[in-house]
């Protein structure tokens, strides 16, 4: 009674979905597994290196969801997956995907997890990994409509100072790859200056381009201002 209590519901929650021509409108008494579409019908999942977590990661796991239309499943089973090369953009290192991951026993949904790269030079990352759904132990990976996912990973900033930035001279003038060292620096995307008075922020910016030189001594975050010849940390005023 239980396994059939939890059919109905899973087999309602399917129904919510738009039908499609590639949908299942039928249930055959099989157990079908795919990837958990949007609203939109789409299968999709993102992740921006330059906003998300502490901002200075090189290396993250990105969950893909996946389910079941049918019994919940009384073992444990595998589902396998490759990189669709059609779909696809990202370079061998990009990226690595398992090529199978379980689906765990009693759960009606469970997740894939994708690990994605940046690139080495910040703001240049931007790729899409296809992942295809291409079998299931046991069960049956349908409906075709839902067996790829795709994932876009970038390293961007739009390209436009926070509303906050004019509000200080502090920084000088704007620039993307400033802002994004600045956050690493950080150790998050700085959204507001709402944790800082005039006087906290700019003893935190004279901390940070002291940081930048220091880091610059070192071989690292090498960028320049406009004129390809000044360090960009010494933009910052003093």
């Amino acid at each position: 009674m239980k396994y059939k209590a939890c059919l109905a519901c899973l087999m309602a929650a399917i129904s919510s979905i738009s039908c499609k021509e590639d949908t299942l409108e039928v249930y055959h008494g099989d157990n079908y597994v795919h990837f958990t579409p949007g609203t939109d019908g789409s299968v999709k999942a993102e992740y921006n290196f330059a906003t998300g977590g502490t901002t200075a990661e090189t290396e993250v796991s990105v969950p893909v969801e996946m389910r079941i239309w049918g019994y919940l499943p009384e073992s444990d089973f595998i589902c396998r997956m490759e990189a669709d090369e059609e779909g696809t953009t990202a370079l061998e290192g990009d990226f690595v995907l398992p090529g199978q991951a379980v689906f765990r026993k009693g759960l009606a949904v469970d997740t894939l997890w994708v690990t994605v790269r940046r690139r080495q030079e910040l703001l240049a990352t931007d790729y899409t990994l296809t992942v295809a759904l291409t079998g299931a132990d046991g069960h049956v990976a349908a409906p075709s409509g839902y067996l790829k996912a795709v994932i876009s990973v970038k390293d961007r900033l739009t390209g436009t100072a926070p509303t906050w930035w004019n509000t200080t001279r502090a920084l000088g003038d704007y620039s993307d790859m400033k802002f994004r060292v600045f956050n690493i620096y950080l150790g998050r995307y700085l959204d507001s200056l709402a944790d800082y008075t005039t006087i906290t922020f700019e003893e935190e910016v004279a901390r940070f381009k002291a940081w930048w030189a220091d880091q610059w001594a070192s071989g690292n975050y090498r960028y320049y201002a406009e004129d390809g010849t000044t360090p960009l940390y010494e933009t910052i005023p003093d």
